[in-house]
């Protein structure tokens, strides 16, 4: 169990906002566990200053073929807004309903389902299904345009059951997916993609069997069908754990969060809330058990260090090239989580950006104000750690990996790096011009990788 309310609220911090500034550490302690849960999970209640990315008067992008412009304006949101979980979660269902730039090919139908994402993010899981059901950028990816009474096309009925709510063994057959698509006709976009239309003469009333229910059943009704399932249930509560606790949820604790997305009426925020509120969440298990996803792991670095976003205006690149390309999933199953994050290439582009946000310090002559900023979130004196090399080493590693104990072998290389060249009566500056080689050293750790 993590011991402690710093390091709870600490483990919940990285969890679910992807870190936090320094600066806003007393603000996060001053609320405590409960305040800080509270505030991360209903944050309708917190005012705003991000701007919605203005649009033409057609609801357009005003640079509507420049994807990356997308890429740069949601980073910026995860690294400045007050109500991080809002973005957390909306890239949890980018993942979940995954549709990519790679077929969508259109920026700002792309960003009307971000919208929509962040519309829905902690709401009905049955408003959130209803509205990905008639999205444009899904209607593309799935081919859902042209899909008509004669010839329904089976693409969303089926992803909708195996990989959107209830599970490849959920239950259901070929008959309720080939049903299903019955009911998911008529739909189309106009040719600039901005307008949707339902056309009935294209929409299959037949008589269907789904799941179960029979009769004239339309797209509504299935749905309910679909978000009342208790294979529904189970399946989202497990991606839902997974994602913020470890990979291994116990069968009772399964049944529990199960319990409580019945009893919520299928309400997401209810659901992440006794998530967060699990004693699972808090286990050694789940300490440090997740790697951090490039965003995250980008996010979090520019976070800790205190960074404004403009500095640096290339992140995307970095997050695409650690293999989390926002607005393109590889596939529709979304990304693959854990280890797959982290190859030989992945890796090098991780160290290249931590070489390169502590640099933005570096060229600032910044590294020793910020470290002794996140030394002092902790309550010391960065001049007394650092007069003494083996504290430096201890205590910047606890600022930035908090909880996480220093391998022996890890210790003793860094510890040589800091007394490199050292003179025979060194002073407390020798140490201090280690610093920002200090930091990235411990960013570059295996350790820091996971969160």
């Amino acid at each position: 169990m993590i011991v402690g309310e710093a390091a709870r609220i600490k483990h919940l911090l990285r969890r679910t906002a992807f870190g936090y500034r320094t600066a806003d550490w007393k603000h996060w302690s001053d609320l405590g566990e409960k305040g800080a849960l509270k505030a991360l999970v209903d944050y309708d209640s917190i005012p705003t200053h991000i701007p919605e990315l203005t649009t033409d008067s057609y609801g357009g992008l005003v640079a509507p073929n420049d994807t990356d412009s997308l890429k740069r304006y949601w980073l910026y949101r995860f690294a400045e807004t007050p109500r991080p979980l809002e973005e957390t979660m909306t890239l949890f269902w980018h993942g979940h309903f995954a549709t990519s730039d790679y077929k969508v090919q259109n920026p700002s139908m792309e960003w009307r389902q971000n919208r929509l994402f962040r519309k829905h993010a902690m709401g009905s899981f049955r408003d959130m299904i209803g509205a990905v059901a008639t999205d444009p950028a899904m209607l593309v990816w799935l081919d859902g345009n042209n899909s008509t009474k004669k010839a329904p096309n089976e693409n969303f009925s089926r992803e909708l059951l195996e990989l959107f709510s209830m599970g490849v063994d959920g239950g259901y057959s070929e008959t309720d997916v080939k049903e299903g698509a019955k009911c998911f006709t008529g739909w189309s976009y106009d040719d600039d993609r901005s307008k949707l239309t339902f056309h009935p003469d294209r929409y299959n009333g037949d008589s269907k069997n789904y799941l179960g229910s029979k009769g004239e059943l339309d797209m509504e009704q299935v749905l309910n069908i679909v978000a009342a399932h208790p294979s529904t249930a189970k399946f989202l509560s497990k991606k839902l754990f997974e994602f913020f606790v470890h990979d291994n949820p116990p069968p009772e604790e399964l049944d529990r969060l199960c319990a409580v997305y019945f009893k919520s009426k299928y309400n997401i925020r209810e659901l992440v809330r006794a998530i967060l509120t699990s004693p699972h969440f808090y286990s050694q298990e789940a300490l440090y058990s997740r790697v951090k996803m490039p965003v995250q792991y980008t996010v979090m670095a520019v976070k800790t260090l205190d960074i404004p976003y403009k500095w640096i205006s290339d992140m995307q690149s970095y997050a695409d090239n650690m293999g989390q390309e926002l607005f393109n999933p590889p596939n529709v199953k979304g990304w693959k989580m854990g280890n797959s994050w982290i190859n030989t290439n992945t890796l090098t582009s991780r160290l290249n950006f931590a070489t390169h946000v502590v640099d933005q310090l570096r060229y600032r002559g910044l590294v020793k104000d910020t470290v002794k900023a996140g030394l002092a979130s902790n309550g010391l004196n960065a001049d007394a750690v650092f007069s003494k090399p083996y504290m430096a080493v201890e205590e910047v590693w606890n600022w930035l990996i908090p909880s996480a104990p220093i391998p022996d072998d890890t210790r003793k290389f860094i510890e040589a790096y800091m007394r490199s060249n050292e003179p025979k009566n060194p002073d407390l500056n020798f140490y201090w011009n280690r610093a920002p080689g200090l930091v990235e050293l411990i960013m570059t750790c295996p350790e820091y990788q996971l969160a």
